[in-house]
């Protein structure tokens, strides 16, 4: 073997370690929870903006007061799909209710960070559930799957609702990655209890929002280090970024599905709206655009018009 080809052959050695390297910080920033945690803790990805926001917004300080003062238990719930516990936050009503309300939360979030829908929906006699996403809080894994697998942990928490109440009449709602979890369910084969679903600010696809971020945030070239990226989590019998396809999943979905955006969203971009809805088979389908709303607080920057639309949209099916 020549010099030259040993050269050759050492730059490409070098180029791929350099390639999966790079895929392998894109993982771990994005789909490790407790890394990405970490990351936040060091200010890195603080948005000053909307800390302002959140620190004179009353209804998020009410809410979370109101979460604080709840009674809500913890419940466990063995996952046949996952083969591992599953946990939630259960809100029941005093008096018995066939209305349940399944709460999503976001990536990185908790239920915690779910108060104002858990409050809005508790308050118009819903029991509500609010389960851990796959990663987050005291599941067993550290690493998220952007809606993909998070989509079985819905379906057994809505197992847990019939087993309780066969006539319960379900609304599945999330934000973010929490409306991307609910769209990939309504994806799925449901029983007719689940009458009615709300997606606020979710993604098209795994892949196109990672693509969307990684210039953004890492300032690295979109396309070649998300398929790195790919190929880790892959490797490491994650998921394929491709397979959390919200739009994909839309397309076979039989459940009426309102879709809320802020078009001030450059974080899950607003133009993402819009071509799920037109996928969306759902035989009722509606989208609401919040002017001036940042991702995912449509629900603080327009209240009245944020529950007056679900209240006209979910009513249709259940008393709301």
């Amino acid at each position: 073997m020549n010099k030259a080809v040993k050269k050759t052959l050492k730059g490409a050695a070098i180029a791929g370690a350099a390639y999966l390297a790079a895929g392998e910080l894109i993982y771990e920033t994005f789909v490790n929870i407790d890394f990405h945690n970490k990351l936040n803790a060091t200010g890195i990805f603080n948005d000053k903006e909307k800390e302002k926001f959140f620190e004179q917004c009353t209804i998020l300080h009410e809410a979370n007061d109101w979460f604080d003062e709840m009674t809500g238990g913890n419940v466990e719930f063995y996952s046949m799909r996952l083969q591992r516990q599953t946990y939630a936050k259960v809100y029941f009503q005093d008096d018995p209710t066939d209305k349940w309300a399944i709460i999503n939360h976001g990536y990185t979030d908790t239920p915690k960070t779910m108060a104002v829908y858990i409050k809005n929906y508790y308050e118009r006699g819903f029991n509500v559930v609010v389960p851990f996403m796959v990663g987050h809080g005291p599941d067993k894994s550290s690493y998220t799957t952007m809606g993909y697998k998070d989509k079985l942990i819905v379906l057994d928490w809505i197992d847990y609702v019939l087993e309780k109440n066969k006539d319960a009449k379900i609304v599945l709602h999330g934000h973010s990655m929490g409306a991307a979890t609910t769209m990939i369910t309504t994806g799925e084969d449901l029983p007719s209890n689940v009458v009615a679903a709300v997606a606020d600010c979710g993604y098209t696809s795994c892949w196109d929002e990672y693509a969307s971020q990684v210039g953004p945030m890492m300032h690295l070239p979109a396309a070649p280090v998300v398929m790195s990226a790919n190929i880790v989590s892959k490797l490491r019998g994650n998921f394929d970024f491709r397979d959390a396809s919200p739009i994909k999943a839309v397309v076979n979905s039989k459940t009426p599905t309102l879709f809320i955006h802020g078009d001030a969203d450059t974080f899950v971009p607003y133009s993402m709206m819009e071509p799920l809805y037109e996928a969306c088979g759902a035989p009722d389908k509606q989208m609401l655009t919040v002017e001036g709303a940042s991702h995912a607080i449509s629900v603080y920057v327009d209240p009245e018009l944020y529950w007056g639309t679900v209240k006209e949209f979910v009513g249709k099916y259940i008393d709301f």
